[in-house]
């Protein structure tokens, strides 16, 4: 019975609010889907409220990537209550008859149709995408307007639903009134977007800690386009002849790295690739990723860089105790999309007490390893991180809380000083003993020939 009447307590307290207008923005211009919401909410009920749910349509949760809800510039705590709802906790109570605005954000991956799925090198490619003409919500909305942004003016054809319009390179839904909760009506976008369809399958990411002032980062890519296919054979000399005409293919693209960072290397299973530019600038060093070949729909290519940073830049100490914080994903290049990503920090050799801080997204973390290297005993503690589906807004900081003895700084050159001080002694004895023996052999040896000599001359006839 209380179960119950809890349950139609939060019913009741979350149909007090109604979306009073909404003014929804959607950005096609890339890969991604970003869904901008300017939500005005109204609280119609007698009590006050503290949270707002974000809902998102059935169809699209395998698709979503992130979520995140301001109040006046500033992100809010958001939970997930179950696949698709997640719920905002206001920074203050809206009260009975109260209003606030919010900033609803949503992307989704991997969400851009290519139609057709293939085509010749030099034909321009065309997307479909599927959405909503409503605003979905849990909460009924009075008005609302949709602008769908597609960054061309080439629209092969939209679903008309009154009012509806196309205006440049964008088409307009709306203004709709007095739409019930959870109102779904299908439509359907066909454009033309040659935007980079790159996309990670797999990213491992290896950052080693030393206290002796270096960070190591290596990143191993499996880069894919994920555009339309191509359909015939790839003409070498029609694309040196004119790069332009393949307007899909992906030549190179940026890779932005700390500004601090030294020893930058670009490599695959080849060996270096020497194609590669880096641009050093004061907030940061940019390296121009060029592949061995461009990139076509389909066409896929694997490479790994890496770069050392000083350790005070993601390192910090008091005491015996240290907070490691970096980025969990870096920016790979403009308008991201992982699939999979492993990260693996590897601290030094006595590490205990970790504590781990995650960003305000889904992050799974595996059991610890260990990995044994130069002048190790019993090896370092590897914490790894997995997450899934990530986009630019995933780039946040994860922080990572341990504990270290410092004395244990003294082992590896107390390590080296045993090692010396062994092959020290055992040369030494090696060749005192070596001086010996071939002392005691070349005595025998010449007593022997001095026998033979004797007993020659005493065996001889005399002349």
């Amino acid at each position: 019975m209380r179960v119950l009447l809890g349950l139609a307590l939060v019913v009741a307290v979350s149909t007090q609010l109604v979306n009073k207008n909404v003014n929804r923005a959607v950005d096609l211009t890339t890969q991604i889907a970003k869904v901008t919401c300017e939500v005005e909410v109204e609280n119609t009920g007698a009590s006050t409220v503290k949270t707002y749910e974000v809902a998102v349509e059935p169809n699209s949760i395998p698709l979503l990537s992130y979520v995140s809800v301001s109040e006046h510039g500033n992100e809010l705590p958001l939970r997930k209550v179950t696949d698709g709802v997640y719920e905002a906790t206001l920074s203050a109570a809206v009260t009975s008859g109260g209003k606030t605005n919010l900033v609803v954000l949503l992307t989704f991956t991997h969400s851009l149709e290519p139609y057709p799925k293939a085509i010749n090198q030099p034909d321009n490619q065309l997307v479909r995408f599927h959405s909503n003409a409503y605003f979905y919500s849990p909460y009924s909305t009075v008005e609302q307007f949709t602008k769908f942004n597609l960054g061309s003016s080439k629209i092969e054809s939209f679903t008309p639903r009154s009012p509806s319009n196309k205006e440049g390179q964008s088409v307009k839904y709306g203004p709709y009134s007095n739409i019930p909760a959870k109102t779904t009506a299908r439509i359907t976008l066909h454009y033309e977007n040659n935007s980079p369809f790159l996309t990670i399958r797999n990213l491992q990411r290896t950052i080693e800690v030393s206290h002796w002032g270096n960070i190591a980062v290596e990143e191993h890519y499996q880069l894919s386009h994920t555009g339309a296919k191509l359909k015939s054979q790839f003409s070498r000399l029609d694309f040196q002849r004119n790069p332009i005409g393949a307007p899909t293919a992906v030549k190179s693209f940026r890779t932005v790295l700390p500004a601090s960072s030294k020893g930058v290397y670009y490599r695959d299973d080849i060996g270096n690739i020497s194609t590669s530019n880096l641009r050093e600038t004061e907030d940061a060093n940019e390296l121009e990723i060029r592949p061995r070949f461009p990139l076509f729909g389909g066409w896929q290519t694997k490479y790994y860089i890496g770069y050392n940073v000083p350790s005070y830049e993601m390192l910090s100490s008091n005491g015996g105790n240290y907070k490691l914080e970096f980025p969990f994903i870096d920016h790979s290049y403009d308008n991201l999309v992982v699939d999979d990503v492993e990260v693996r920090v590897i601290l030094p050799e006595g590490t205990n007490g970790f504590e781990v801080v995650y960003p305000n997204y889904e992050v799974n973390r595996l059991p610890d390893e260990k990995k044994k290297t130069y002048l190790d005993t019993f090896g370092r503690p590897v914490l790894v991180f997995t997450a899934k589906n990530l986009e630019e807004n995933h780039i946040k900081n994860i922080e990572v809380y341990y504990k270290f003895n410092s004395i244990m700084l003294l082992q590896e050159p107390i390590l080296v000083v045993i090692a010396f001080m062994v092959i020290f002694v055992t040369v030494i004895i090696f060749v005192r003993l070596d001086f010996l023996y071939f002392l005691w052999m070349r005595t025998e040896k010449q007593d022997r020939e001095l026998l033979t000599l004797l007993r020659n001359c005493l065996t001889s006839p005399t002349r």
